[in-house]
């Protein structure tokens, strides 16, 4: 390119100097002049028509290279993986979404399981924006955090049900179960409302019909139609003192981390339960296309499959 504008150039030059000869050569002092002035304002607008055409092909090409680079930088964002930061239950629930993940890698999105282990800053990272979604809970333990924390979440859809069960390391069957057993229960409300709920489908117990999952306690027993003394504590410390009770309840995905039998239960929910565990986000997320993405894949028939096949009836896909 700078070999043509030097040519260019060269020639306008030239054919100036010879418009300057041929006046002098007419012997014309005024015209020589005159010859020599056009000249110069010739080479001029030929210099200057030389840079325009420099300026308007230097800036064609930068146009070109920019619009280049921008779709470029489009591309490569397409391309990019999504990753979502979440905490979940070591059992099933990170086998879930194991299970799930090269579904999810089909679709760009990469799961980042920040803890599987439940202390109760996993609500403080959910509320505060440090993960995208939790997979723990069911809806009225979503609303009692609310309540609790005074946040606002939201469920994207049910994935999996734990039928909640009472479990004994003494005893084979509920019939077996002396007067007066001694049995354990989470004394957290949601959970609590279960147990009190399966206790009283089974006969032992009369609830108050106001009791609800949000203020569930055994104050709202009614009557008591089998005795039994009922103990409420942490459901953390459940397991770790079974040996001090006749019976207890627990979530099924601690029994399962314990690998205690989950088929020899004394009594539990139904396969209808209503407490089907979600995908919990903020504000924040509630739109976010990616997690409504992870919840259709949670949600298929191959996710639903594994479910069935893996955990002996333990834990059910939810009904959606």
């Amino acid at each position: 390119m700078k070999r043509k504008l030097a040519v260019l150039l060269m020639t306008a030059v030239t054919a100036s100097a010879l418009l300057a000869g041929c006046g002098n050569q007419a012997g014309e002092a005024g015209g020589t002049t005159d010859n020599t002035q056009e000249a110069a304002d010739s080479t001029q607008e030929a210099a200057d028509s030389t840079q325009e055409a420099a300026d308007t092909n230097t800036g064609s090409e930068a146009g070109s290279e920019a619009d280049s680079a921008d779709t470029q930088t489009e591309s490569d964002a397409s391309g990019e993986k999504v990753v979502l930061k979440a905490v979940c239950d070591l059992t099933p629930h990170s086998e879930i979404l194991n299970a799930a993940s090269d579904l999810l890698a089909a679709e760009g999105i990469e799961l980042d399981i920040v803890s599987t282990t439940w202390d109760a800053t996993w609500n403080d990272m959910l509320i505060d924006g440090e993960i995208d979604f939790a997979y723990f809970m069911h809806v009225p333990a979503m609303e009692s955090i609310e309540e609790e924390m005074g946040a606002t979440l939201y469920s994207m859809g049910g994935v999996h049900v734990e039928p909640y069960a009472c479990f004994s390391d003494k005893y084979a069957a509920k019939e077996e179960l002396p007067e007066n057993a001694v049995i354990a229960i989470p004394n957290d409300s949601s959970n609590e409302y279960r147990a009190l709920k399966v206790l009283e489908a089974e006969g032992f117990i009369k609830l108050n019909p106001d009791m609800t999952a949000i203020d569930a306690s055994i104050q709202k027993i009614d009557e008591y139609l089998i005795p039994i003394e009922i103990v409420e504590m942490d459901q953390a410390n459940i397991i770790p003192s079974a040996a001090d009770f006749d019976a207890y309840f627990v979530n099924v995905n601690r029994a399962l981390e314990a690998s205690i039998d989950t088929t020899s239960y004394l009594m539990r929910e139904g396969e209808d339960s209503e407490y089907a565990n979600i995908i919990t986000v903020t504000e924040a997320n509630q739109d976010n296309e990616s997690i409504k993405k992870l919840v259709e894949i949670l949600q298929s028939d191959e996710i639903k499959q594994f479910i069935t096949d893996n955990f002996n009836g333990a834990v059910i896909p939810a009904q959606n």
